[in-house]
């Protein structure tokens, strides 16, 4: 079995092997975008903050436990929202404008689903597939775009900032919930054991 830290993959401005760095740290990953997508759900003032709220969030939990041996790592991805549809050379000029904070170590970018998905992402995941795709509630792009088809994970990425912590190895340790603030009090999900900064101290 090939850990999450064995696979190869270049940094976002074309560094290989990024990977190399991280082995022998606790690790979160979560597939970012840079570029704000909630609107019309909200203004665009609203869409950049919740954007630029995730990205300050996962900084500031790097640089809590950056000397304990943790890091993040995220990775950029465009298949939600078509929130990430630049180059690796454009991503990189947009954070380094719009979010000089961010010194955590970025990726290129990949898919995370679907027949392109990176290898890491396939081990992230599981082995576990659908044997059955799942009932449209209608024939629209939408929903197509957005249904579970037969052979792919069963635990597919639902959405950006979805976020999964790695052992010193790359082993799998737990996985939160897109919608899960890195710095939030509670857990998400009713009855979770912790939230992500409490998961990233204890297992340090």
């Amino acid at each position: 079995m090939s850990f999450a830290y064995d696979m190869n993959i270049s940094s976002l401005t074309g560094e290989e092997n990024l990977l190399e760095s991280v082995k022998g740290k606790i690790a979160l990953f979560v597939n970012i975008s840079s570029k704000c997508g909630y609107e019309p759900q909200c203004s665009r003032f609203w869409s950049h903050a919740r954007t630029s709220r995730q990205l300050w969030e996962l900084q500031k939990v790097h640089d809590e436990f950056k000397d304990r041996g943790f890091t993040v790592v995220g990775f950029p991805c465009n298949q939600f929202g078509g929130m990430e549809p630049g180059s690796n050379e454009e991503i990189a000029a947009f954070i380094a404008e719009n979010y000089p904070f961010v010194t955590f170590p970025i990726t290129e970018k990949i898919d995370v689903n679907g027949p392109n998905e990176h290898p890491i992402y396939t081990y992230l995941k599981g082995p576990e597939l659908r044997n059955s795709s799942d009932n449209l509630a209608d024939t629209s792009d939408s929903a197509q775009r957005g249904q579970n088809k037969a052979m792919q994970a069963m635990m597919r990425i639902p959405h950006n900032w979805e976020k999964f912590l790695l052992s010193r190895d790359g082993v799998f340790i737990s996985r939160f919930n897109w919608q899960d603030w890195p710095l939030a009090d509670k857990p998400l999900v009713h009855g979770a054991a912790w939230t992500i900064r409490e998961a990233i101290d204890a297992v340090l």
